[in-house]
């Protein structure tokens, strides 16, 4: 799948030095490396304050180790995808970013809401490992086999790649399940690929309306900033429109 053995080892391990988390930026692609760094500089993950990771080993500090870890299998496998793929990249980002939106406000924790985040960034990997083959293979594929066994696939490569258990119980559980007097992770993650899948059979893009900041480049953010600012650092910017509210 394009990433080195090398790198999850040093991700999975809490020991690691920062010698070798450095030495990641040298084992992944350039363009998941440039992602991962405009994603520790936004606004989102750069606890409000732009510009603050300025080597490699600041990018995972700001997105964390395991969090950096995800991002990296899912921009990877992302990368295999061809145009005709754009939105199944597009809908995956945008629920990991609703979902952990969602949760932030339903007061979840920090630990919660990187569940959240990546359980959206994750919900499809499954469909992800088929049109990466797809397109290697230049073969066409039945709908109704991508929803048979799309979940068979992302638990094989939730193994492989040795990501969280909790993954693998929230693709394949179909059911709602909900906590003692809140949602659960799950349910909040449905909850964001609803309102994504919803948006973009609309609008084919993410279309959006929020109060925006009354002057670039200041300290002012709104929601609609932050989401605007998120998927330009990411190479996705060309698919959402924030219209001032």
């Amino acid at each position: 799948f394009g990433i080195d053995p090398r790198v999850l080892p040093i991700l999975d391990s809490l020991d690691s030095s920062k010698p070798d988390i450095a030495g990641i930026e040298e084992m992944i692609d350039g363009v998941i490396s440039v992602r991962l760094r405009n994603m520790a500089n936004s606004v989102y993950y750069g606890a409000m304050r732009r510009g603050n990771a300025k080597n490699f080993t600041d990018v995972v500090t700001s997105l964390g180790m395991r969090p950096t870890k995800n991002f990296i299998v899912a921009m990877a496998l992302f990368s295999r995808l061809g145009g005709e793929h754009a939105l199944l990249e597009l809908k995956s980002f945008a629920t990991a970013l609703f979902a952990r939106i969602i949760a932030e406000q339903m007061g979840f924790d920090q630990s919660s809401r990187e569940e959240a985040e990546l359980g959206g960034l994750f919900l499809n990997l499954g469909k992800v490992v088929i049109a990466s083959y797809q397109v290697k293979s230049r073969t066409g594929i039945e709908p109704a086999f991508v929803e048979k066994y799309h979940q068979y696939f992302a638990a094989e490569i939730i193994a492989r790649f040795n990501l969280p258990e909790y993954l693998r119980n929230l693709i394949q559980e179909e059911r709602l399940v909900l906590q003692q007097r809140t949602f659960s992770i799950q349910g909040i993650v449905y909850l964001a690929q609803c309102l994504v899948e919803k948006i973009i059979d609309q609008f084919g893009v993410i279309e959006i309306k929020s109060p925006m900041p009354e002057v670039m480049n200041n300290l002012e953010v709104t929601l609609g900033s932050i989401i605007s600012e998120h998927f330009n650092m990411i190479g996705l910017g060309k698919f959402v429109k924030v219209i001032p509210a």
